[in-house]
């Protein structure tokens, strides 16, 4: 489902993101808010890792975030980091397992989007859930911003498996649950395998990273 109201809570918690690589190529990715001045993304968002084309893995040089984006609709102004975070065991060892990160941005622009909760939660509790993917795909019109819901499939320790249907660029996405009215992420979107979809499990050390990330 394409998402028109994106200015709105709780879409605008959700950014599209344009990433200028080490080697200036530039990538789409999506980022989700869980403070004022953090987000949530993929590690390969923040850190390219195995690309193959020289002078282009390891840190991105920037990240423009647009929260709410529409198209050429920009409700809040384009804001641009250079601060990200990711973890060993995708920087140095690039496991689909611990493919996330986070974006640091040098304001407040959360208190004004709102953000995310999140949650570390049992294998039965994932696997009886629908999971919610809110994301921003490429092979949609350009920055606008895409809607799809179904129960999650299966869990392994450090993923979350589902058919959810996403599209590059939806890489970072909040996949999430609903809960008295909140929203909690369980897991970050990061891989399209053709018939089954893919999101890095927070699980407790990822939870807690993300808590660090947050202050």
């Amino acid at each position: 489902v394409q998402i028109q109201n994106t200015h709105q809570h709780p879409w605008r918690m959700t950014a599209s993101l344009v990433i200028t690589a080490r080697d200036n190529s530039t990538w789409i990715g999506t980022g989700w808010f869980i403070g004022p001045h953090t987000l949530m993304t993929a590690g390969h968002v923040v850190y390219i890792k195995g690309s193959g084309v020289p002078g282009r893995d390891g840190w991105v040089k920037k990240i423009s975030v647009m929260p709410g984006r529409n198209g050429s609709n920009l409700p809040y102004d384009p804001v641009t980091s250079t601060s990200f975070r990711t973890v060993i065991g995708w920087a140095n060892h690039g496991s689909p397992d611990y493919d996330y990160g986070a974006i640091i941005l040098p304001t407040n622009l959360g208190n004004a989007t709102g953000w995310f909760g999140f949650g570390v939660y049992s294998d039965s509790d994932l696997t009886s859930t629908t999971g919610n993917l809110y994301g921003y795909p490429g092979d949609k019109p350009k920055g606008t911003g895409w809607y799809h819901w179904k129960k999650i499939g299966s869990v392994s320790n450090r993923r979350v498996y589902y058919t959810i249907d996403t599209y590059g660029g939806q890489s970072g996405s909040a996949v999430y649950r609903i809960k008295n009215g909140g929203r909690y992420g369980f897991a970050i979107h990061a891989y399209g395998y053709g018939t089954v979809n893919a999101g890095t499990r927070i699980v407790t050390p990822v939870f807690n990273n993300m808590k660090n990330w947050k202050k």
